[in-house]
C-alpha cells in the first residue's frame, strides 16, 4: 500500500483539478475504489468517468478495473490496522484498544498525506512571524489554546480567542508578517471562514490544518496541511482528528524551536523555571 500512496503523492502536483480530486480522495481513504463503481467514485470526487480513466492510466494501469484490483490487493496485503466501531456491549478495555488502533491509523494516514514542501514552507513562515494567532471553533478551539500556550512560552505574541467576535477582532488587527493558523476539519465553519477572510484581506499569511477535500478554507489559505482520520466514535464526534491536528502542530512547534536563532530555547527554559512557582515545596508551603 505504501508504494501506491507514494505514487499518488508524487503525481498530485502534476494533475489537473478533476484528477487531483480523485488522487486526494484515494490518499485519505484508499478503500473507496474497492467499494465503489467507476460512476460512484466520479460522483464522490466531483469528477467524471473520463477523468478517472485518465488518472488510472497515469498511475500505470490500463483502466479502472485494473487499478481497482491493484488497490484491493494492496489493502489485503498491507499492515493497516482494522479500525472497529464502538458498540454498547464493548468493555472499557475493548474501547481503549479500539481508540488506540484508530489513533495509530489516523497518525499513519496523516503522515502519508504530508507534503514535505508545504511543511517546510509553514516552518519558514512561522520562524519569520511577528505574531502567531490560532483560530478554531468547538473542540478544535482546545487544540488552538494548547498551542497558543506552547508558542507563547517562546515569547511569540499571539492569541487563541474562542468568541467569534473576538476572533474577528484579532483577525482585523493582523497584517503582513503575522500568521493565522486555522484549524477546521471540514473547512466550512462560518466563524473561522470569516476570520480567515479578514486575515487574508489584512495581508496575513494563513496556514490551515484540515482534511483533504474541497472546502472554502482551502481557497483562502496560503499553506494547507492535511490530516486523515480513521475514527471509531459514534455519530459525528470524530475525536481521532484531534490527535492528528496535535501531531501536525507539534511537528511545526518543535521545528521552530530548534531552528530559530532568536533564543527560543533560552526563553522556554526561563518560562519553565517561572512555572516552578506554582508547585508546592514542602509541608509548610502555603
Amino acid at each position: 500500500m505504501n508504494e501506491l500512496m507514494v505514487k499518488l503523492r508524487f503525481l498530485i502536483p502534476t494533475l489537473p483539478r478533476a484528477e487531483k480530486a480523485v488522487a486526494q480522495a484515494l490518499l485519505e481513504k484508499p478503500e473507496l475504489i474497492c467499494l465503489m463503481t467507476l460512476a460512484e467514485l466520479a460522483r464522490e470526487t466531483d469528477s467524471s468517468d473520463a477523468s478517472i480513466i485518465r488518472f488510472c492510466r497515469k498511475m500505470g494501469y490500463s483502466g479502472f478495473s485494473e487499478m481497482k484490483q491493484a488497490f484491493a490487493n494492496a489493502l489485503n496485503d498491507s499492515s493497516i490496522m482494522t479500525v472497529e466501531e464502538i458498540h454498547k456491549e464493548d468493555s472499557v478495555l475493548d474501547n481503549l484498544q479500539k481508540v488506540y488502533k484508530s489513533n495509530m491509523q489516523t497518525l499513519t494516514d496523516t503522515i502519508l498525506l504530508a507534503d514535505k514542501e508545504a511543511y517546510e514552507e509553514a516552518v519558514q513562515v512561522l520562524l519569520k512571524a511577528k505574531s502567531i494567532h490560532f483560530f478554531g471553533t468547538g473542540d478544535s478551539a482546545a487544540v488552538c489554546q494548547l498551542f497558543y500556550f506552547k508558542f507563547g512560552r517562546l515569547g511569540i505574541p499571539g492569541s487563541a480567542q474562542q468568541d467569534p467576535v473576538m476572533q474577528l477582532m484579532e483577525a482585523s488587527n493582523l497584517g503582513p508578517g503575522d500568521v493565522a493558523v486555522i484549524i477546521s476539519y471540514e473547512g466550512k465553519s462560518r466563524t473561522v471562514l470569516n476570520a480567515a477572510k479578514v486575515a487574508d484581506e489584512r495581508g496575513a499569511t494563513i496556514i490551515c490544518i484540515t482534511k483533504m477535500s474541497k472546502s472554502p478554507l482551502l481557497r483562502l489559505s496560503d499553506i494547507s496541511l492535511f490530516i486523515a482520520t480513521s475514527d471509531v466514535t459514534v455519530g459525528k464526534d470524530i475525536v481521532a482528528r484531534r490527535v492528528a491536528e496535535q501531531m501536525v502542530i507539534d511537528a511545526l512547534y518543535l521545528s521552530v524551536l530548534v531552528r530559530s536563532d532568536k533564543g527560543y530555547e533560552k526563553r522556554l527554559n526561563s518560562a519553565s523555571k517561572s512555572f516552578e512557582l506554582n508547585k508546592i515545596r514542602g509541608k509548610g508551603f502555603k
